[in-house]
């Protein structure tokens, strides 16, 4: 079962997929990220994030399996993580709006309903997240 999430940011194309792109600085813009660490450039980059939520920290571990500049795309890998996540591809995509404004567009695919859950509690933290980030 495909699980999207798309928010409108009032911000460039450019800027966004900046920020997306650079793998780097996670915790930014996702509220449940208290650190990371990316090891590489560009596709293959390794991606080591420290989550907290609530009295749990635990880490995920992602790859970078996609990056298309020309079409603001890229897909990462869930390596490690919460069981119902590993394995699974999120797909971002950066798409120009009218004048400075952008949307963005994150999905997966999911047949464990608790994998579905969990992939829209995080788009949507995500998505909020790089809104306030890019709007203030």
């Amino acid at each position: 079962m495909e699980i999207s999430y798309s928010t409108n940011i009032d911000d460039s194309q450019e800027k966004i997929w900046n920020t997306l792109s650079s793998f780097e600085g996670v915790e930014k813009y996702f509220p449940i990220v208290t650190r990371s660490d990316v090891k590489g450039k560009g596709k293959d980059a390794q991606r080591t994030s420290l989550v907290n939520i609530g009295n749990n920290e635990f880490e995920i571990c992602e790859s970078l399996q996609s990056l298309d500049d020309q079409n603001h795309t890229l897909t990462v890998k869930i390596k490690d993580g919460p069981i119902q996540m590993r394995g699974m591809n999120f797909t971002y995509n950066v798409r120009k709006t009218e004048e400075g404004k952008s949307d963005l567009i994150i999905s997966t695919s999911a047949v464990n309903p608790d994998a579905r859950f969990m992939a829209k509690s995080i788009f949507s933290l995500i998505g909020q997240g790089l809104k306030k980030f890019h709007e203030l």
